[in-house]
């Protein structure tokens, strides 16, 4: 057993780096503690770039008060308990045991618990340690009952400079406590930077703090996962055109959102597409922004698909409890309003500002509007207007 407390520090920390570079995989139970949120999973990673994660417990105030007010939380926080997530770096597997569907999503998405901060799984700050950061020996201590070498770690720069990027330091200082033997971070202390989201959320003297243990080291190469034989899978891409409208095994157009002046943000869609059973779902944000730069611009999100993905279920079961009944043409509808719960969470908030929604279903087609700045009045001609198009077509 090489034990690496009585190293000087510039060789310890140079051993450090060796260690990271040198992995090959790992496997842990990880824990994200962070002002109210508490996040713990089991996590495997695997060079180059494999990561899978599976939520044991994640308490999110701040995805619970998004859903609570907006209806926006892809999945809940208790949704997410019970996914099991696989990343290659280009694109990310989420796959659902209770309804055995699995989405694939074209980037790295893994339900990281603070914005912009990819703490998940992630080793690779150590791999220019002596580079990156000025270094100060705390000494030993005990985690978990192994012997551990602290460290103090403040980056030499807020940013660092290559020819065609600007890499920008997420942490104003960090402290790190590695195990004796294997040089594997047991724990880790840091302060998000004041530029940072995270800073602004959770209030400057909030810590983030991640505890690994368990750790068991990998050198064989993982499987690629693959979703149980039977299982229903779903493809979401982002179109920067409107050709994957003729794709849908639904009707769909957007002509009657744009002649009321609303267009795609960025012209495009989030499309998620099960080709093999002809079912799909997508979300289309637009916009009409207006001449008087008093006024705020109206937001129409478009949500339609003859599958129900786990936040338009959530909206109809929201919906039917708790909006009012009504119809449009000859199909009952639902108008959601949220500005009263806006008011009753938080009177110092505009509850003006509050989303409406107004939603139905149409031979096996489920449709959602949620305006902000839009009234009930617009969503219902809307609503019409899109009604009579896909009648047309």
């Amino acid at each position: 057993m090489t034990m690496h407390t009585e190293q000087p520090l510039s060789a310890f920390a140079r051993d450090v780096v060796d260690m990271c570079r040198g992995l090959s995989g790992f496997e842990a139970i990880q824990t994200v503690h962070a002002g109210p949120i508490e996040v713990e999973a089991h996590v495997a990673w695997h060079r180059p770039d494999h990561l899978s994660i599976e939520f044991t417990t994640y308490d999110n105030p701040l995805l619970d008060l998004e859903q609570e007010l907006t209806g926006d939380a892809e999945y809940t926080p208790d949704e997410i308990v019970g996914l099991s997530l696989h990343s290659d770096g280009q694109q990310t597997q989420i796959y659902d045991p209770s309804s055995d569907v699995c989405i694939v999503k074209p980037s790295r998405f893994l339900f990281e618990p603070l914005p912009e901060l990819g703490v998940l799984g992630d080793l690779q700050y150590l791999r220019d340690l002596p580079h990156d950061f000025l270094l100060r020996d705390l000494g030993t201590e005990t985690v978990d009952g192994r012997p551990t070498r602290a460290l103090s770690l403040k980056p030499k720069h807020p940013h660092r400079i290559h020819a065609f990027k600007l890499v920008a330091f997420l942490a104003r200082k960090l402290s790190i406590a590695f195990d004796a033997e294997t040089l594997f971070p047991a724990r880790l202390t840091f302060f998000p930077a004041p530029s940072t989201q995270a800073h602004l959320l959770l209030g400057a003297q909030s810590a983030v703090d991640i505890h690994y243990r368990n750790v068991r080291f990998s050198s064989a190469s993982p499987s690629p996962f693959t979703p149980p034989e039977g299982a229903r899978v779903f493809f979401e891409e982002t179109p920067k055109d409107d050709r994957w409208i003729e794709r849908l095994p639904f009707g769909l157009s957007l002509d009657p959102f744009r002649a009321s002046g609303f267009s795609p943000v960025d012209g495009h869609a989030i499309v998620t597409t099960d080709e093999a059973h002809d079912r799909a779902y997508c979300t289309i944000p637009l916009v009409n922004h207006t001449d008087d730069e008093d006024e705020p611009s109206q937001i129409i999100t478009l949500r339609v698909g003859n599958y129900l993905s786990r936040n338009m279920a959530r909206r109809r079961m929201v919906s039917a409890e708790t909006g009012e009944r009504m119809t449009i043409a000859d199909k009952d509808a639902w108008h959601l309003d949220r500005r009263n719960q806006w008011a009753e969470h938080d009177a110092r908030i505009d509850a003006s500002r509050a989303p409406q929604e107004l939603s139905w279903q149409d031979e096996g087609v489920f449709w959602s509007l949620a305006g902000v700045n839009v009234d009930q009045s617009m969503l219902r001609q809307l609503a019409i207007a899109v009604r009579s198009s896909v009648d047309a077509s």
